[in-house]
This record gives structure tokens, sequence and C-alpha cells, in this order.
């Protein structure tokens, strides 16, 4: 049975521009760090025994639900414009620690957006993605979780508080209140989240 009305729900456009001095090449790793201290990335570790590990580096949406609807733009829940917004002006980020901004500014255009519950849940579902991926995806994965919880099978809670500490931002976040009722994935992501909560 479909569940989805015809609500919508706002967002936040931002297009926006890094301005860097002409004599910095636009292939430099100004660049590159700029776009990781934003979207994040996945860091590759080949360790001595030749077992590559990835691990991902958090940016300033990592931890946010978001859209992509075209190059340098975002839609963003409106609550979690502040954090871009900081980035923006002083460079703060959890990818990269720079000791001082640098030599670079950002300018951005900001518009409101109705957006479709459709949408909302594929943004969603990306940042559950984002979250819980890599090598400990199995050991995160909060439905994995929360059967062994239900089986009564002996499981860390260090491994539990870690996939609560990630589930969190997303269990709190506007947009999944709204619609997490509407899909069975999000509903399951929540009912797992709820099992594993002391």
């Amino acid at each position: 049975m479909e569940l989805w009305g015809v609500g919508l729900l706002k967002g936040y456009f931002v297009q926006y521009k890094f301005i860097i001095p002409e004599a910095t090449k636009h292939s430099s790793y100004t660049y590159q760090k700029l776009f990781r201290a934003l979207y994040g990335y996945t860091q590759n570790v080949t360790k001595a025994n030749g077992k590559t590990y990835h691990y991902h580096r958090k940016g300033i949406l990592s931890e946010i639900p978001y859209i992509r609807p075209g190059k340098n733009c975002v839609i963003i829940p409106p609550k979690s414009f502040s954090s871009l917004d900081s980035f923006f002006k002083t460079g703060k980020n959890p990818s990269h620690y720079w000791r001082v901004k640098g030599d670079w500014k950002a300018v951005f255009y900001l518009d409101e957006k109705n957006l479709d519950e459709k949408q909302v849940v594929t943004a969603l579902k990306d940042q559950i993605k984002r979250g819980f991926q890599g090598d400990d995806q199995a050991v995160l994965d909060l439905t994995f979780l929360a059967d062994k919880v239900k089986n009564n099978e002996p499981i860390s809670k260090d491994k539990i508080n870690l996939a609560l500490n990630e589930a969190e931002p997303i269990i709190s976040n506007p947009w999944f209140k709204e619609v997490y009722q509407k899909d069975p994935g999000l509903k399951q992501f929540f009912d797992a989240y709820r099992a594993l909560k002391p």
C-alpha cells in the first residue's frame, strides 16, 4: 500500500562558488581539499598484510541529508544551513584541520525549495549509506545489531554505542521525522535504533 502523500517539505537550495587566488591552478590540491571538507571522502589504506581498508572521512555534509541537483549546489534541510554557512565563513570542518582558513572564500546563493517526500527519502537513505559504509558496515548496521540483541547474542557495548552515535544525527533530523513512517527501509532503521537505545 502506498503511503505517499502530496505534502511538500521545505529545503534550502544553496549554490556556491569557491574563490581562490588566480595563482592557484584549478587542478590544485586546494580545490580537492575544499570539496573533501564539504562532502567527505573515502580513504583507502593498505596494511602490511596486503589487505586494504576503507575509511570514510567526514565532511560538513556527511551528517546532513542532501540532494545534489547539479554541480556546486545542494539542497539541505533549513535547520542544517548554519553548519554549511559556518564552513563557508571559517573553513572549520571534520576532514582537515586548518590552523587558518586559507586564502579562499566562498560566495553562495540561497533559495527556499519545496521537495516531495520521495526526494527526501532518497536523501536520507544516501545519508545512511554514507554513515554506515566501509569495512565496519556489518558492525555498524543497526538491523544486524538489533537482531543480535533480540537473539541474546553477545555484542560489545562499544559497537552498539558507535552505531547509535552514527544514527543519532539521522534520526533527529526534521526531514527524517517527517517521512520515516512512509518508507519501509527508514522505518526499519528507526525500529532498530529504538531497539538498541538503552
